[in-house]
């Protein structure tokens, strides 16, 4: 009886560390590390590998790859895998993923490929199949498009991470199929127009970041479905008109960032300013550009009679935004600055080009997350997550895993966007705001200031010419 006791006791033993001891070379690929707790994980990252490792355990959960050098993601790559939930492929140098690299992978929830900035192009069916997935993390990967139909059949997905990319423009109806979609990163683009079918179909979306890029015209029904959005971000682009029949379907809208850009304040701004008035939530400024009489001036303070009738603009050379330098400066054309002329004595249509130039916290380098190197800290319900920015040196992409919790309000960075984390904050303009040049002295009318310049010029003269006699008298005398 005491040796049957015995046996049992190192059956258990060895059943027990079996399960919870990393399993060594056999069944798990070289240089990974191979976990059954708390779910069926293999962990390569940071393992300076070109290709993904053959052999993955079928009964795989989480494949951790980020931090290598991974180049091509084959169709055979996961073919064995279905049982797949997460895959992370952050911080590579893929330039490819094959047609079905995906395929068969139906219950996969997560996927991040981002921060792979040689992947300028995605096939599109390289999502297709993945009915479940939730997140996807395609940030940073240097897209320039994205083809037709790329997100089709991403029924369940709710993030969508896109920004620090070179789109240019988005196809109508890219996000038809994402219902459910309730969180749209696309800050730090390129895209210069919000079209009327751009955004169709995201009916539950929650927030539409679309800050830093080049947007000069919002199509008057590109909002039309984005009843339930909470926050939108327009600042920081190259926006001189927005018309209130545009921003009415965002009836639950409560967070809007229209700063930086170049509003123009007469009649075309009336609709806007008349929205305004019904708007309940927290808006930052909206700064006029022009007519000269309103620069500076918040267009939501404005009073009905100074948006009587339409000035003329002269036309504008835009400086597009840049991730590190916003200069707001938007020289004239036909009255550039003459470096000869002070600048409290240039005619009053000249002044409208002296804008200084200010810096602004960079918030174009929002990341999805911070990730930890130890997968076995990882949080059950990947659903519920909260992505932090992470440090980024000139030269290195490398990221380290942190816990994963609730709230995509960690998606931003924490030294600008402190405006998710206390939104009622955002009246005033959380960003710094652009303020029009005072001279120093009372500016000079063209007569003064020429008058001035003329007595200058006679005291130099005179004196000039005193010299002159006195070295004549000089000459004589001697």
């Amino acid at each position: 009886m005491k040796t049957s006791l015995v046996e049992g006791g190192r059956l258990l033993f060895l059943v027990l560390w079996l399960n919870l001891v990393p399993r060594g070379a056999e069944g798990c690929p070289v240089k990974c590390v191979c976990y059954s707790e708390p779910r069926p994980t293999v962990a390569c990252q940071q393992q300076g590998l070109f290709s993904i490792p053959n052999e993955i355990p079928v009964q795989s959960q989480r494949i951790f790859l980020q931090s290598n050098k991974l180049t091509v993601v084959r169709s055979t790559s996961f073919s064995s895998v279905h049982n797949l939930t997460i895959l992370w492929m952050y911080s590579n140098n893929i330039s490819h993923i094959e047609a079905g690299a995906f395929y068969g992978l139906e219950r996969l929830e997560e996927l991040d490929i981002g921060d792979n900035s040689n992947l300028r192009i995605i096939s599109p069916t390289a999502f297709r199949g993945l009915s479940k997935l939730h997140t996807l993390h395609l940030h940073r990967c240097g897209l320039s498009e994205l083809p037709v139909g790329a997100f089709q059949g991403l029924f369940s997905l709710q993030y969508l991470y896109l920004q620090d990319n070179n789109l240019l423009a988005l196809h109508d109806d890219t996000f038809l199929d994402l219902a459910n979609l309730t969180y749209l990163f696309l800050h730090n683009n390129k895209i210069k127009t919000v079209s009327d079918h751009m955004l169709r179909g995201l009916i539950n979306l929650d927030r539409l970041l679309l800050h830093q890029n080049r947007v000069i015209y919002v199509q008057p029904r590109a909002f039309s479905d984005l009843r339930k959005l909470t926050t939108l971000f327009l600042f920081y682009n190259n926006l001189t008109v927005l018309t209130g029949e545009t921003m009415d379907p965002l009836g639950s809208l409560q967070y809007l960032r229209l700063n930086g850009n170049q509003w123009v304040c007469d009649c075309r701004a009336r609709t806007l300013w008349d929205w305004f008035k019904r708007f309940k939530g927290s808006s930052s400024e909206l700064e006029c550009n022009v007519p000269l009489e309103l620069f500076g001036k918040d267009l939501k303070r404005l009073k009905s009679d100074d948006l009587e009738g339409c000035v003329e603009t002269p036309q504008i050379q835009t400086q597009l935004f840049s991730s590190n330098l916003w200069s707001g400066k938007f020289p004239s054309t036909e009255y550039p600055l003459g470096n000869g002329i002070p600048r409290c004595c240039l005619p009053d249509n000249d002044k409208s080009s002296i804008i200084s130039e200010k810096t602004i916290p960079d918030p174009s380098s929002y990341n999805s997350r911070q990730i930890t190197n130890n997968p076995l800290k990882e949080k059950e319900n990947i659903s519920k997550t909260k992505f932090r920015e992470q440090e980024r040196t000139k030269n290195e992409t490398t990221r380290n895993k942190q816990s994963l919790n609730d709230g995509p309000l960690g998606t931003l960075s924490n030294n600008l966007d402190q405006s998710l984390v206390q939104l009622q904050d955002l009246e005033p303009s959380t960003a710094p705001t652009r303020k029009k040049k005072k001279c120093t002295k009372k500016p000079k009318s063209d007569a003064q200031c020429l008058k001035g310049h003329g007595s200058t010029m006679q005291v130099e003269l005179s004196f000039i010419f005193m010299s002159i006699i006195w070295f004549w008298f000089s000459m004589v005398m001697s």
